[in-house]
């Protein structure tokens, strides 16, 4: 049987990186008895996948990863049994039964969203200005230095939708394998007619959902899905 895990990361271990955040959750599924599967061979791991790698820095009030049991006897108090063995600032939010044939979670990805906060009262004043420019403007460009060359982007056609609120920029953008938007090239477009190059350090990032695409609506990892444990 496979599980979607649905999970939020606050606090200081946002500064731990993916692959140390996924071998201290295969750590806690083990500690918790969880009859996770595990691959055949002479190194056996766990059936366990991340639906989107989190940033360093970076909290997430929804992510995602998918696992596969072998039995699903008890299964309404894995939730519990996890939280008990993860750390400060990892909570497991709700489990969710996967149909056989559903798409891995990595492979659904298709958009997500942010909200950004800024320490500078500067750039928190101008932001309605720089998000207002930035909607009415047909082209703001993106470039990046890859290793055949520059590549030009429009941010336009990566970002689905943006907006700001009392200082908080809010935005849906395109995070699909070949057309994944850094919210760190967008600050880029939105503040550098400005004049301001932000550092990480500037801004507190924080991402708020993770979606796949179904009848050409862009819907979160968890829709559609079969809650399996009890709040």
């Amino acid at each position: 049987m496979k599980l979607r895990v649905r999970f939020s990361k606050f606090g200081p271990i946002k500064y731990i990186g993916h692959l140390d955040t996924m071998r201290f959750v295969q750590k806690a599924i083990k500690s918790a008895g969880i009859p996770v599967k595990y691959t055949e061979g002479f190194s056996p791991h766990q059936v366990l996948s991340f639906a989107f790698p989190l940033g360093v820095g970076m909290e997430a009030e929804s992510e995602y990863f998918d696992i596969e049991v072998v039995s699903m006897e008890g299964v309404e108090a894995f939730k519990d049994s996890l939280n008990r063995e993860m750390c400060d600032g990892l909570t497991v939010l709700n489990l969710y039964e996967l149909p056989e044939k559903a798409k891995g979670a990595m492979a659904s990805v298709s958009a997500a969203s942010y909200k950004i906060s800024f320490h500078d009262e500067r750039t928190a004043a101008i932001l309605s200005e720089a998000v207002k420019k930035f909607k009415e403007s047909d082209e703001v460009k993106s470039f990046k230095e890859t290793k055949t060359g520059i590549r030009e982007r429009n941010l336009k056609d990566a970002v689905y939708d943006i907006d700001e609120n009392e200082g908080i920029l809010t935005f849906t953008c395109d995070a699909s394998s070949g057309g994944n938007l850094k919210p760190s090239a967008l600050l880029e477009g939105l503040f550098s007619p400005f004049g301001i190059e932000l550092k990480p350090w500037e801004y507190t990032l924080t991402r708020t959902e993770v979606y796949k695409t179904e009848d050409e609506k862009i819907v979160p990892l968890s829709a559609g899905l079969k809650a399996v444990n009890h709040d």
